[in-house]
């Protein structure tokens, strides 16, 4: 089997509704997918941060064996191609592996310790409200209602909007649903650390990028002071960028993003070096269709850490933000119930893309 055209797309999808994180207001959603062709007629589906150009396409994926993931890899990276374009090659080409195998990707991947997975809501952006709690507030019992055990908002917009929404949060959801914040690399260290301070008050599950994310020292001094796991990394790429922040346990939880960090092939690099140290892995997710059931099989196939009788939860990323390429590109939609996500158990992905949206957005 031969690889005989690689064909990409920008769809962009424009937000009815904006909303802010603590360094952008999101006015609009861009990706980059990738549809690999071969000429036994399997074709496979990636998503990534950006696409590959046309001439690292010829030179190292067209023509090659879509089993030679790895050689594939190699040769685009040695070329200069960024790691996140990189990303949706690869996925494509295990997508192309799974089908050609018949297999789900997760069985590749070493098969599934999981088929279902608890998901945890993403969403709570600042929005231009009226009365930004009351809607926050609004926003969080919602997710409760819908049977989300867990949830993650968004902070980093100064210590009196942080300390006072979280807390209403809090005090909207109860003591019993997991509860994380991301402040999107918005304070320095010592803003991260008096906010922080306060609203670890809350039973907080983590604290997300409170600071850039490549401050290795910056993290470890937040987690020595902190009384919360730290987590942070989802705009890692390719290996070299985890290892000190890994290696110095900076971090209790790293977050690499599939479409992000390298693919399938990068990201059990990126693990096997997580577990070897002991840092836990929760996969981040912000995308299409593609990235959603992608982060899925990769979380069919992540064991638990550590091994207990009750161990930490292994934890979906469930965008709740509004995406039409999340929602409906592939003709079947990944959908919680109650909170909890079931794998994709067709061959590759297990998802078929439709591409009248796809279109509609390019």
């Amino acid at each position: 089997m031969k690889i005989v055209d690689v064909k990409t797309y920008s769809p962009v999808y424009p937000v009815k509704d904006p909303f802010s994180n603590a360094m952008r207001t999101t006015r609009e959603r861009a990706f980059g997918l990738v549809e690999v062709m071969t000429d036994a007629g399997v074709t496979g589906w990636g998503e990534g941060a950006t696409v590959p150009a046309r001439r690292a396409l010829d030179a190292h994926v067209i023509g090659r064996n879509p089993f030679d993931y790895e050689v594939i890899w190699e040769g685009l990276h040695k070329q200069g191609t960024d790691t996140a374009a990189i990303s949706a090659v690869d996925i494509a080409l295990w997508d192309i592996m799974g089908k050609a195998l018949k297999q789900p990707i997760y069985q590749l991947l070493g098969g599934a310790f999981r088929t279902r997975v608890q998901a945890y809501a993403t969403g709570l952006f600042r929005r231009e409200r009226p009365d930004r709690t009351a809607a926050l507030v609004e926003e969080a019992r919602g997710y409760v209602d819908e049977g989300f055990k867990a949830m993650k908002m968004k902070v980093g917009f100064g210590p009196d909007y942080d300390i006072k929404n979280v807390a209403a949060v809090r005090r909207a959801i109860g003591d019993d649903i997991l509860f994380a914040v991301d402040a999107n690399c918005g304070y320095d260290v010592g803003t991260a650390i008096a906010v922080g301070q306060e609203i670890a008050k809350n039973n907080l599950l983590w604290f997300e990028e409170p600071i850039s994310a490549d401050d290795v020292e910056g993290y470890i001094e937040i987690r020595r002071a902190l009384k919360m796991r730290i987590s942070g990394a989802e705009q890692f790429r390719g290996r070299w960028a985890f290892r000190r922040m890994i290696q110095e346990r900076a971090l209790d939880i790293i977050q690499p993003d599939v479409c992000v960090c390298g693919g399938f092939t990068e990201f059990r690099k990126i693990t096997a070096m997580a577990s070897a140290n002991h840092v836990r892995v929760i996969p981040h997710m912000f995308g299409t269709a593609i990235r959603l059931t992608a982060t899925l099989h990769l979380l069919a196939a992540l064991p638990d850490s550590p091994r207990a009788l009750e161990p930490f939860p292994t934890l979906l990323e469930y965008d709740m933000s509004e995406n039409a390429l999340r929602t409906e590109l592939a003709r079947e939609p990944i959908r919680h119930s109650g909170g909890i996500v079931a794998v994709p158990q067709g061959p590759g992905l297990g998802i078929e893309i439709d591409r009248e949206v796809l279109q509609r957005y390019c």
